[in-house]
């Protein structure tokens, strides 16, 4: 969940660069425009602005949804940026002192987040390319001040890029528990009711095809009654990590109050798939091992609608999942009945 978030943010960081540096780079590129003297500074600043827009696209129509790839782009296009600055203050303009590549020293890795030592090698890798161009360039005396410079802004880009990104990876840290309070039902560890019937709605009405199934314990009212409620939790808990082991990462589990749990399995859309996948959860239930030392056989009872139509309403599948475990309850318990 922290490289998750870590890439959604790296994400939106990266759509913010380019955002800014269309922005930044257009706003010069105007200014610039009537200035004659500057035309081949205006012609630098264009291939700015080009390559910030070319960017901007790529992440919202490519990057959106790959943003598990996010970090290597990152650095690919941070390397053209700081190969351009680097060229800027050397061998385009090699009679004034270098200002763009000591501002991308500090600025460009502060939009993103990633482990220390990396952001460490491509600056100092950036910074070894700059003082091998530098001194090829310009003269003896304006690459000594250019050094004297290029020592207090790699200092200083070293220093605020880690010091920043400790206290943003702390953040991300503490946002990532603070969800997982209040997303997951603390006593299960699946989904809570509010966030995974959510979570199954994003899905249907993105039209992604799957199973609606609600699970039921059977006879958990005389557990409890005759046990305590302590061993009806116990009972939950174990009923909860076995019905979470049964289906894939990327299906929704929830509890839905009290011994009540719903799942949404994507692509669970053949009958006879989704008939053998419930079957081998019921039949996990006979070798349960919870029960046994107080002579109880636990079972569930299994309600299941399938959505396999491009569009379908998500009250429907919810009653249609309930009639059938209420048929399922009916018909002696410990079994499945899906709509057909």
């Amino acid at each position: 969940m922290y490289k998750e978030e870590i890439c959604n943010r790296n994400y939106n960081s990266f759509v913010g660069l380019t955002a800014i540096g269309m922005f930044i780079a257009l706003a010069v590129l105007i200014i610039g425009g009537s200035i004659a003297s500057f035309s081949v500074f205006n012609l630098q600043i264009f291939a700015f602005v080009c390559y910030f827009v070319l960017l901007h696209l790529f992440a919202k129509i490519y990057l959106q949804k790959n943003k598990k790839r996010i970090t290597l782009f990152f650095y690919g296009a941070l390397t053209p940026l700081m190969l351009m600055g680097i060229l800027m203050g050397t061998f385009f303009d090699s009679k004034v002192p270098s200002i763009t590549i000591m501002v991308f020293l500090c600025v460009l890795t502060l939009f993103m987040i990633d482990k220390p030592w990396r952001i460490f090698l491509f600056i100092t890798s950036s910074t070894l390319v700059y003082i091998i161009c530098c001194y090829s360039a310009k003269t003896y005396e304006l690459f000594l001040a250019d050094m004297m410079h290029l020592i207090a802004f790699y200092c200083l880009a070293i220093g605020v890029n880690l010091l920043t990104l400790n206290e943003r990876i702390d953040n991300v840290e503490s946002f990532v528990n603070y969800k997982i309070r209040s997303e997951i039902d603390l006593m299960t560890g699946v989904y809570n009711r509010e966030v995974g019937l959510l979570k199954i709605k994003e899905l249907i009405n993105n039209q992604v095809k799957g199973a609606f199934i609600i699970v039921d314990i059977d006879n958990f009212k005389k557990i409890n009654d005759n046990f305590g409620h302590m061993y009806g939790d116990a009972v939950i808990k174990e009923v909860s990590q076995l019905i979470k082991k049964s289906f894939c990462e990327e299906d929704i589990v929830l509890r839905m109050g009290g011994d009540e749990f719903i799942i949404y399995s994507v692509d669970l859309v053949e009958m006879k798939e989704c008939k053998q996948r419930l079957e081998c959860l019921l039949d996990c239930f006979s070798s349960f091992e919870i029960g046994k030392e107080k002579g109880v056989q636990i079972s569930i009872s299994i309600g299941c609608s399938i959505n396999d139509k491009i569009k379908i309403d998500f009250n429907r599948l919810y009653r249609e999942s309930d009639q059938c475990l209420y048929v399922a309850k009916q018909s002696g318990k410990g079994c499945c009945v899906i709509k057909e």
